[in-house]
């Protein structure tokens, strides 16, 4: 896979585990990007989630079957970034995603839109 060597370091226990979203809504109020999980047919409205421009992207680019290996080039390809900033940025945008319970990584992964 494209940038595979440069991410393998970074995401070595997720680099080929493809990654589910969990149902969200992600909406722009007042010039930020929130994250407001769904819980049910409800919005968690004590867990939005205000998200900067890169992982705001990265949320809107993630498709389902996606590895963090897909998400590396298209933030490489938008951004001009460097495998190695992608791959942090990628790292710390699953990573933080994963502890607030948002994505979860698999290898048969069903993703929600």
């Amino acid at each position: 896979k494209p940038y595979q060597s440069h991410i393998k370091a970074i995401l070595e226990p997720v680099i080929d585990a493809m990654i589910e979203k969990q149902p969200c809504v992600l909406r722009r109020v007042a010039g930020d990007t929130i994250l407001v999980p769904l819980r049910g047919k409800a919005a968690d409205l004590d867990a939005i989630y205000v998200l900067n421009e890169t992982a705001a992207f990265l949320w809107t680019q993630l498709e389902p079957g996606d590895d963090a290996a897909a998400l590396v080039a298209r933030l490489c390809q938008a951004f001009e970034a460097t495998p190695a900033e992608a791959a942090q940025d990628v790292a710390d945008f699953l990573s933080g995603l994963s502890e607030a319970g948002l994505i979860r990584f698999g290898s048969a992964a069903r993703c929600a839109a």
